[in-house]
């Protein structure tokens, strides 16, 4: 690591954890910001992939090799699961305000949820759980109730959208009718 590289990562080290009574980090409101430290991140301690739902066996290759591991176990390792991924309710109020700007439409809940979002207390930007870092560290995520009780109401929301077909399906044809009854046994 270049001394410039390994000065930066020290500093960001040392600022310890974001301190979120009262004010947020500014990288959860300053989108130019968490871009900056992201991309820091990107270049040197190797965030990624940027699209974790298709396949990169080089980016997990890397990953592997600086772990002494195979792939697989590399996969495992994800930002969503390391002790560094902060999605306190503190820190989800946060991230919400940031993405919630007075004119937008953004459900900021919806966006968190859906990118499985939380703050990287090693190099201070929002971060997307299904990602990975060189500087995965096992334990994490720090979860607090908030964001426990988004997991348990998309739950209950899948579940209620299922029993609105059911329903709808019950009052179609026989076939559907019939499509129904197997879809709430597998729902029972």
């Amino acid at each position: 690591m270049k001394h410039n590289q390994k000065a930066h990562a020290q500093m960001m080290a040392n600022t310890g954890v974001s301190n979120v009574k009262g004010k947020c980090p500014e990288a959860t409101q300053d989108v130019a910001e968490n871009t900056k430290n992201r991309d820091w991140t990107i270049d040197n301690f190797g965030y990624g992939p940027m699209n974790p739902d298709v396949p990169n066996d080089s980016f997990w290759q890397e990953k592997a090799d600086i772990f002494h591991t195979d792939i697989d176990e590399a996969m495992s390792a994800r930002c969503g699961n390391c002790a560094a991924f902060d999605q306190s309710c503190s820190m989800i109020d946060c991230i919400a305000k940031g993405i919630n700007e007075s004119d937008s439409i953004a459900n900021p809940m919806q966006v968190i949820q859906h990118g499985n979002l939380g703050y990287c207390q090693l190099f201070k930007f929002k971060c997307a759980g299904d990602r990975a870092c060189d500087a995965w560290v096992h334990g994490g995520p720090i979860k607090g109730d908030k964001m426990k009780k988004m997991d348990m109401d998309l739950a209950e929301q899948e579940e209620d959208d299922m029993r609105d077909v059911i329903k709808q399906l019950h009052g179609a044809s026989d076939k559907h009718k019939n499509q129904a009854v197997r879809l709430e046994a597998i729902l029972d």
